[in-house]
């Protein structure tokens, strides 16, 4: 590899680790609504703290207090991949004496190709044959760094206060990590993979469950029956700027850095309404903004020879589309002091304008393979009886994401899942609500099998070696470290749970 090229890669490295924090709704989408009786319906039930993100507009009944919880969510995702029965690349390409057909003729194999002989087994440092120069290459085989069954605490925070009774009130709701605090992980969904981890990972888990997730809102009470709410969930996008100066291409302890950070805090908007048309049916509905986390970084370069170059790469965090949710809670009992209701809710969500890790759309390996949009739903019961209160719930959460059958890993699954819980208000000294919610997703098993046609080649038939044009053995065919070929499949669960207690104000 070139040193220019080394040295933008080893300063991407560096930028990556500079200090950032992140909005993201992922994990709040995720765990569903913490407190109350919302279960994973917040659009339209369970007036209270988290109401500020899922519809600001029922803040309006909800009742003054703070909220305090502890959720744990677990992650367990496993991915298979296939066996490789052939596809290598082999090992001549590692003499980088190799030209490859072009639109313009002939030119160098890609430095970024490399056999697959040094990601299964590494390289060792050395002059002889079969060696690399100092000091090395690492091994990387298929698979070996995959990124799922981790399990993940949170605090959750709530407030609810009133200010003018029954007209204006504000909201507040977050969940912090208790662990692993903001990551924020970068993954090609492609053979460019194989130059790092080698792996797959879940694209819509992982990193975006670990991010700081805060919505301040408030609702205004037009009418008895009529309620509109708005709330904004914080969002930072970072800018980093490396300038190095390489003295040496072959001692990276000597590189000189310089680095720059700036951050600018944005915000993404939550538009809600509640209507209650008759005292036994309640409606809710909410437009939710699209939300990043965005790094930009820009490298800039200089050798001892003079030669500068510069670039800036771009990489996009815990994305989510713009989503329209809408709901309705009846109550087909009302006898005393208890009440049953039936809660139903439908969520939009517009997956095709994804954007990934590098900023990339899908739809960049084929019009096929562009995400769709996404239509999930609930249903479920909510039951109050004095001063307790609980409710279960269904939902079903399809996944964006086509069959893999080109160069694209992109990983995800359909989710099936059920959310229990409650509450229950005590007079001790203090007025003090506890309660506790859990829920399990089952990722429903899918699997995925490659088109070899719509795999890059990365060892084209007509590879030539550079000083006498002779083919290169080995290069008819596919030849390929892409970490999904020939086929993968993905499956399992992901659960949680959260304690909670309220105190009124």
């Amino acid at each position: 590899m070139r040193p220019l090229s080394i040295a933008f890669t080893l300063s991407l490295a560096a930028a990556a680790l500079l200090p950032r924090a992140a909005q993201a709704s992922p994990l709040i989408e995720l765990a569903g609504p913490v407190g109350g009786n919302a279960g994973v319906q917040g659009v339209v039930s369970g007036p209270g703290a988290a109401s500020t993100y899922f519809n600001p507009a029922l803040l309006a009944d909800a009742d003054d207090g703070v909220l305090l919880g502890f959720s744990l969510v677990s992650e367990q995702m496993g991915i298979t991949l296939q066996g490789r029965n052939g596809g290598d690349v082999p090992a001549v390409v590692s003499g980088r004496n190799i030209l490859v057909p072009a639109p313009s003729g002939l030119q160098p194999l890609p430095n970024d190709v490399v056999p697959t002989q040094w990601l299964q087994q590494g390289c060792p440092a050395g002059t002889q044959a079969n060696q690399c120069p100092a000091p090395g290459f690492g091994a990387r085989p298929r698979q070996g760094q995959g990124t799922s069954g981790v399990t993940r605490s949170y605090l959750v925070l709530g407030l609810v206060k009133t200010l003018v009774r029954d007209r204006f009130t504000l909201g507040l709701y977050g969940m912090l990590p208790v662990s692993s605090f903001t990551q924020a992980q970068a993954f090609y969904p492609d053979e460019r993979e194989a130059l790092f981890s080698n792996s797959l990972h879940p694209e819509l888990y992982g990193d975006r469950l670990t991010a700081v997730s805060i919505a301040f809102g408030a609702a205004f009470q037009i009418l008895p029956e009529l309620s509109v709410g708005a709330a904004v969930s914080l969002a930072l996008s970072s800018a980093a700027t490396s300038q190095d100066y390489i003295q040496d291409a072959t001692n990276y302890s000597t590189l000189l850095t310089n680095n720059k950070v700036s951050t600018t805090v944005d915000v993404a908007p939550t538009i809600g309404v509640r209507w209650r048309p008759t005292s036994w049916l309640r409606i809710g509905g909410t437009i939710h903004a699209p939300e990043s986390f965005d790094v930009n970084t820009t490298i800039d370069s200089t050798l001892p020879t003079g030669t500068e170059s510069g670039a800036t790469q771009k990489n996009v965090f815990d994305w989510m589309p713009w989503q329209v949710a809408l709901g309705a809670e009846a109550d087909v009992v009302r006898r005393g002091r208890e009440r049953l209701s039936v809660v139903g809710s439908i969520n939009y969500g517009f997956w095709s304008q994804y954007l990934d890790r590098h900023g990339d759309s899908p739809s960049m390996y084929g019009a096929d393979l562009a995400w769709h949009d996404t239509l999930s739903g609930a249903v479920g019961l909510r039951e109050t009886y004095r001063s307790g209160r609980a409710f279960l719930d269904f939902r079903y959460v399809p996944s964006p994401v086509p069959e893999q059958v080109g160069r694209s890993n992109y990983v995800d699954n359909d989710r099936f899942g059920v959310a229990l819980g409650g509450d229950v208000g005590l007079h001790l000294p203090a007025n003090i609500r506890p309660g506790f919610q859990v829920f399990a997703d089952r990722l429903i098993p899918r699997s995925n099998q490659k088109n070899d046609a719509r795999v890059l080649d990365e060892l084209p038939d007509g590879a030539v070696f550079g000083g006498t044009h002779d083919p290169v053995s080995g290069a008819k065919g596919l030849q390929t470290n892409n970490p999904g070929w020939p086929g993968f499949s993905s499956g399992g669960w992901i659960w949680g749970g959260t304690v909670t207690i309220s105190v009124p104000l």
